[in-house]
């Protein structure tokens, strides 16, 4: 009879071998099953934060783009305005010619017209550089008047 406890012995031992490895598998197996459940909570949590970040970015460039519509708005109305400037200056201009080219005129027919006593007059005289529509003879030095 030695070798039937022998024999149930190993029946008893190779069963508790097989149940202890069956229980190991099971708990890989949940383990697994544990660590895949986090997996995809991770992998969802990741998705919304990067679902917000993609909305975050789209909402920058849709700024940027508003940002950049604005700069050349105020580029366009620089420029409009710079143009309306120089029209302006350069009407301004001719203004100040027809108001001196007037002055010349006036001071050419004037006989009692004394040019030492009007202090604009040096200014005026310096822009005409020797024009003699004033009337003068070139041999005449301004502010003499010619004797009668």
């Amino acid at each position: 009879m030695d070798t039937w406890i022998w024999i149930v012995l190993a029946i008893v031992v190779v069963a508790i071998i097989v149940v202890a490895v069956l229980a190991a598998s099971r708990r890989k197996k949940e383990q697994e099953r544990v660590r895949r459940e986090e997996n995809r909570a991770h992998a969802a949590d990741l998705r919304a934060q990067g679902e917000e970040e993609d909305l975050a970015a789209r909402q920058r460039e849709a700024d940027a783009a508003a940002a950049e519509a604005q700069a050349k708005q105020a580029r366009v109305e620089a420029d409009r305005l710079d143009r309306e400037a120089r029209l302006r200056a350069e009407q301004a201009g001719q203004v100040r010619e027809r108001a001196e080219e007037r002055m010349r005129d006036a001071e050419a027919l004037d006989p009692d017209y004394d040019p030492a006593s009007d202090p604009g007059v040096a200014g005026r005289h310096a822009a005409d550089d020797g024009d003699l529509s004033s009337g003068r003879d070139a041999g005449e030095v301004p502010g003499d008047r010619p004797r009668t």
